[in-house]
């Protein structure tokens, strides 16, 4: 079908549309990340004022090493599961693919509080170990160090490394290997000059995200980090800002931190455009699986110490909750003693952080079906995709809208925090609609990928039958694809819901501390070794996160089998 020009009309719908979005985006994220880097800009430019700061240096430096040993971490763990994943077979294939992504969808508070439970030094794999030797005192010393905070993170971002980099093996195993068989090579040969090069630019992609998340982490090390000796710049931006009040030099680590993040995410896109290179066969053919006894034992035993890896410290928050110790040396006993006093704080601050999440998320929703839409317009003209060269205008207007919707994606939420702070004042800050606000621009990047994707995918024969029936380009949008993409808005909004339950960094950067939400609440629990009163709040914010990530998944589901049939 002939394609059309982006021109009038069409224009002034997508400028309609993109408005608001654009405005958002503009006034609560690039105007205040501008300020917080502005505000640190001059300081951070004195000759050498880096190296002359000489407790500012070793941050820069901690924060990079264990940002990288974090990414050795994940990638150790992420690796063997990655494999399996791409070699597309076996009966437990749908059980790790769900096993191993229960730690990136958890709040990082709960990844602390469940880290402490089960692996502190009275946590339960000491206590296990111990029973298993029959040792006094468990082995693992590791709390309050920095080992602690890179197996944190390490635990918490290796479902990155497991599922970019499987994804990448399983596209490159189903696009290549049937003509590698068929040409004699052996799974061997087909593996190492086939899929290992092509899936190269998915591992590296994985290695930076995870890089990039440990970079910018900041619950995970305030509350695991060992003091001075072990903090990093997301940290110190808080304590500047927030303890100090001395917002420049908070501005000046602002500006290194997203300098190196900047540059982190720059390789990221070139390598995650590297990946989606790979071009897939059209024909679904069965993969040879041919395994081996050994290899199911291996696969076995990696599944079951995941499975302890992962599920021990999620498993061990609920479990704390009903248990209680008349003393330190007593032996725990069931009681209902935590439960029983939710009702003083933990009861309001569910409800603060259910409001707060609907607030957030629907916002955040609004935001990217109006941004989806609008860049669906750029592209689209007379029912069929545009062709760049002959859009022009559209297309660029399309790429710019996408920018700006993913560009919260590479910030950081205590930068963020920061430039709230100085932009619009401690007394415009400190709202709750600043903190949905914020909430909101950190989940739209994610709300935007996923309706945008649910447009692309609708079946173009759908639109072109709206379009023969003289539909225009708008009355296809509003009549046909976003109705069509209901499924994608739920999963969307219940993603957003989910990442606004478990936020932390934006409650604490602008200090309203008389509105206590559910993390805010595990936080200070925690951290005055109040852990029964942490773990049952923690248990109400998993049942919390895990309605709102069910109501995602099943609106994955449903749009998964309506768009490619039964």
């Amino acid at each position: 079908m002939r394609t059309a020009p982006f021109r009038g009309y069409d224009r002034v719908v997508f400028w309609l549309l993109a408005l608001l979005p654009l405005g958002a985006v503009i006034i609560a994220f690039i105007l205040p990340y501008g300020a917080a880097l502005v505000g640190g800009i001059g300081k951070a430019a004195e000759p050498a004022a880096v190296l002359r700061n000489s407790s500012l240096l070793p941050v820069v430096l901690f924060t990079l090493r264990q940002a990288l040993l974090s990414t050795l971490m994940a990638l150790v763990l992420g690796l063997p599961g990655a494999w399996y994943i791409g070699s597309g077979g076996g009966r437990f294939f749908g059980a790790l693919r769900a096993c191993i992504s229960i730690p990136f969808a958890m709040p990082s508070i709960l990844v602390v509080l469940g880290f402490v439970l089960f692996f502190g030094n009275a946590g339960w794999a000491n206590r296990l170990l111990m029973a298993i030797s029959g040792a006094r005192t468990g082995p693992l010393r590791i709390l309050y160090k920095p080992e602690a905070i890179i197996l944190a993170h390490g635990f918490y971002n290796f479902p990155l490394v497991l599922r970019l980099v499987g994804d990448g093996l399983l596209k490159a195993r189903r696009a290549y290997a049937p003509a590698a068989a068929t040409l004699g090579a052996t799974p061997f040969q087909t593996s190492l000059t086939i899929l290992f090069p092509i899936a190269l630019p998915s591992l590296l992609a994985a290695a930076l995200l995870v890089f990039l998340y440990s970079f910018t982490s900041f619950a995970v090390v305030l509350v695991l980090g060992g003091g001075p000796a072990a903090t990093t710049l997301a940290v110190e931006i808080y304590r500047y800002a927030r303890i100090s009040l001395d917002f420049s030099s908070a501005g000046m680590l602002a500006c290194i931190e997203t300098a190196i993040a900047g540059l982190v995410f720059i390789g990221y896109l070139f390598f995650e455009g590297k990946s989606r290179t790979i071009i897939p066969d059209l024909v679904e053919r069965p993969l040879e699986t041919r395994g081996t006894l050994w290899g199911a034992a291996v696969i076995i035993l990696y599944g079951l110490g995941m499975c302890f890896f992962v599920l021990g410290p999620l498993v061990s928050i609920p479990i704390e909750s009903f248990l209680s110790r008349t003393s330190r040396a007593s032996a725990p006993g069931i009681s209902l003693r935590w439960w029983r006093s939710l009702g003083e704080r933990s009861i309001p601050a569910l409800f603060r952080s259910i409001f707060l999440a609907l607030l957030s998320a629907t916002l955040a929703c609004m935001l990217a079906s109006l941004a989806a839409a609008a860049a669906t317009l750029s592209r689209t003209t007379a029912g069929a995709p545009a062709k760049p060269e002959r859009s022009g205008t559209g297309s660029f207007l399309g790429t710019l809208l996408r920018a700006v919707a993913t560009a919260p994606l590479v910030s950081s939420g205590i930068v963020l925090g920061l430039g709230w702070l100085i932009l619009y004042g401690r007394d415009h800050a400190r709202s709750i609609g600043a903190v949905a606000a914020v909430h909101a621009v950190t989940a739209l990047p994610f709300a935007f990928n996923s309706i945008s994707e649910g447009l692309k995918a609708l079946p173009l024969n759908t639109m072109n039958a709206a379009s023969v029936f003289g539909a225009g380009p708008v009355q296809r949008i509003v009549t046909v694809a976003l109705p069509l993409s209901m499924r994608r808005l739920r999963a969307a909004w219940g993603f957003s819901a989910a990442i606004s339950l478990g936020e932390l960094n934006a409650i604490m950067i602008l200090g309203i501390e008389d509105w206590e939400t559910l993390p805010l609440l595990i936080y200070r629990a925690a951290g005055s070794y109040r852990y029964g009163t942490a773990c049952a709040a923690g248990t109400l914010l998993i049942l919390s996160c895990a309605g709102a990530f069910l109501l995602s998944e099943a609106g994955a589901g449903t749009r998964k089998k309506q768009c490619h049939g039964p």
